[in-house]
C-alpha cells in the first residue's frame, strides 16, 4: 500500500495535471492539501476519475483558501469512513478511519502574522492531543500532510535559514517535536538521516526550484508498527506542477 501527500496549490489550476498524475502513479491512497476550493467547485475531470472513493473538507472558511481533499482506492478497506475532526480550523483537516490505522490529512496553517501564527500553534497542539486519544484506543496512526515547520536545520537550504522565520521557529518546532515524542516517525527523515538536499516546497524566487533552494515541510509520520512495515518512501521530483513535490511511503501490509 502507499500513501501519497500532496500540497497541490490549488485543485481548478491542477487538475489536469492530478489526473495524469493519478494515471501514472496509481496512488492506494493520497492527502490533497490546499484544494483551494468548495466540493461543489472541484473539477468534473478529477470528480469522474474512476477507481477512487473522494472525500473534501472544501474551502468554506474563505473562498479560495486551504481546505484539503481525500482519494482512496476502490477496494482497499472493506470498512472505512472519513470525517472532519472537531479540532478543525479553516478546513484544514480529514480523519480516515479505516481497520490498518487512522490517517489525518493535515495542512497545518502558515501562521504569518501574531494572530495566525497563534492559530498554528494552537491547531498543534489540538492535532497532538487528538493523536494521543487515538493512540491511548490503541489505534495505529498516519499523519500526512503540509506541516509548514522545517523540523532541523537540515531540513531548510541554509540559504533560507534565517533564525526567526515563520516555519523555523523554536515553538514550532518543538510543537512537532511533541508529536513525534507521542511515538510517531518521521519516516522519511529517519530513513535518509544525513541527506541534506531532501525537499518538497520550493519558494517562488527565480530557478529556486532548479537550484534545490527548498524547504522539508511535507512529511509522513507513522507510529511504531506502521513504521516496521515501511519497504520505501519517496519525494516525487518530476511532478512540478504545484510548488510542493508529492512525498510517499510504501507500506508491506
Amino acid at each position: 500500500m502507499n500513501i501519497y501527500t500532496w500540497n497541490i496549490n490549488g485543485i481548478r489550476a491542477r487538475q489536469e495535471a492530478l489526473s495524469a498524475w493519478l494515471e501514472s502513479r496509481k496512488p492506494d491512497i493520497v492527502v490533497l492539501e490546499e484544494v483551494k476550493a468548495l466540493e461543489s467547485e472541484i473539477p468534473d475531470t478529477i470528480t469522474a476519475i474512476a477507481g477512487y472513493r473522494k472525500f473534501w473538507n472544501g474551502s468554506t472558511f474563505r473562498k479560495g483558501y486551504s481546505g484539503v481533499g481525500l482519494l482512496v482506492r476502490d477496494g482497499l478497506f472493506d470498512d472505512a469512513h472519513c470525517e472532519v475532526p472537531p479540532f478543525d480550523v479553516e478546513n484544514r483537516t480529514l480523519v480516515l478511519r479505516a481497520p490498518q490505522f487512522t490517517l489525518i490529512g493535515a495542512y497545518v496553517p502558515r501562521g504569518d502574522g501574531a494572530e495566525h501564527y497563534a492559530v498554528k500553534l494552537r491547531y498543534l497542539a489540538d492535532l497532538k492531543a487528538f493523536i494521543a486519544d487515538l493512540l491511548a484506543e490503541g489505534r495505529q496512526v498516519v499523519l500526512a500532510g503540509d506541516m509548514n515547520v522545517a523540523l532541523t536545520e537540515i531540513d531548510v537550504h541554509r540559504s533560507q535559514n534565517k533564525p526567526g522565520a515563520t516555519g523555523l521557529r523554536p515553538e514550532e518546532r518543538a510543537a512537532i517535536g511533541e508529536h513525534l515524542e507521542l511515538g510517531l516517525h518521521d519516516i522519511v527523515r529517519e530513513l535518509n538521516p544525513d541527506k541534506k538536499d531532501l525537499f518538497t516546497w520550493w519558494p517562488n524566487w527565480k530557478f529556486a526550484r532548479e537550484r534545490n533552494l527548498g524547504w522539508r515541510i511535507d512529511c509522513l509520520y507513522l507510529t511504531d508498527a506502521l513504521a516496521e512495515k515501511v519497504s520505501g518512501v519517496s519525494v516525487d521530483l518530476d511532478e512540478k506542477s504545484s510548488d510542493h513535490a508529492p512525498v510517499s511511503v510504501e507500506l508491506s501490509l
